[in-house]
Order: structure tokens, then sequence, then C-alpha cells
């Protein structure tokens, strides 16, 4: 059974959502705002969240995070287990670039205080594609590689297409990249 106060957290988060949705400045989304619309006070919003940033991070981490729950796996995945992995690695770069505020608040708390969670979503369909031969401890480390790189190219789009002249504004851009850093990875 959910609690009051789960459920309070909850609607707040998801108001926040829904704010940082409406906006293409997340400055705009103030405590006061989140409180009104959620029909709480600013006091709850602090006790349970304690900082404007908090509250933004963890949004924005539980929806980038219900993105990587699409990683689930399916009952056709075995079939072709590299398809997949890249078709959800597209699909999931498709969703972050549809919601990049989420996507650039979510990368840049994962990078300095996350905890890569995300990386143990591949590491079922990585035990597929590379059967028995490697340990836990080396897929973890293929995915927490695609996943580093795919990140910092998210987060840094300026720099690598300065770097090397791809641009991931465009899909098939995008995609090919994809495919190059799972194929270069997964050799």
């Amino acid at each position: 059974m959910v609690s009051k106060k789960d459920e309070t957290k909850k609607r707040i988060i998801e108001v926040t959502a829904a704010l940082l949705n409406a906006t293409e400045n997340p400055e705009d989304v103030t405590i006061r705002k989140i409180a009104e619309k959620a029909g709480v006070g600013v006091g709850l919003i602090n006790y349970h969240f304690i900082s404007r940033e908090n509250l933004m991070n963890e949004t924005a981490c539980q929806e980038m995070q219900s993105l990587a729950e699409t990683f689930e796996m399916v009952d056709n995945y075995k079939d072709d287990p590299l398809k997949y992995l890249k078709e959800k690695l597209i699909h999931m770069s498709d969703i972050a670039m549809n919601n990049r505020l989420f996507n650039k608040i979510s990368l840049e708390h994962d990078f300095l205080k996350g905890d890569f969670r995300i990386c143990l979503y591949l590491v079922p369909i990585l035990k597929e594609i590379f059967g028995g031969s490697k340990s836990e401890t080396e897929l973890r480390l293929v995915s927490f590689q695609i996943i580093v790189a795919t990140q910092s190219i998210f987060l840094r789009q300026d720099a690598f297409h300065m770097l090397t002249g791809i641009n991931i504004e465009m899909k098939g851009q995008r995609d090919d990249l994809i495919n190059s850093i799972v194929d270069n990875i997964i050799k």
C-alpha cells in the first residue's frame, strides 16, 4: 500500500515533469509554481526534496529511468540480440532528443552524482550477444562504455560535432553514430 507521503512526493514529481515539459527554460519552473499546481505548500516540497535542484534532478532521473526501462526484454530479442540492442539505443536516443531538457538535467546529474544504474539494463542483452564468453564484470564494462560514450556525446553535442562533423540533431547521422559505437565496442 502506498503511503500518503509517497503519493504526495509522486504528485510533486509528476507536476514538476509536466511544468518542465511545458517550458523551454527550466528556470521558469519555480518551487512556488510547483506547489501551487500540486496543491501543496512550499514547505512540504522542501521537506521531501530539500532543494529545487534535488527535485529537478529526481524528476529528470525518473523520467529518463522510465525510458531506460524500455530495455526490459521482450521475447523476440533472442533472434538477433545485437540488432535489438541497436534498435533500443536508437529509440532511446530519439526520445532523448525529443526530451532534451530532461536528458540534459539527467545526464549532468548522472555524470556528477549518479550510480550508472542505466548500464545494468543492457547487461541481459549483452549476455545474449556474447554468450558465455564474458564475465558479469566484463559485460558491465561493455555496457558502461556504450552508455557513457552516448551520454557524453549528447551532453557535449556541439563539441562532438566540431570534432567529428557528426550532427546528432540529424536522425540519420545519429542512428549511424549509435550503430558505429556499438559495432566498435562489440567486436
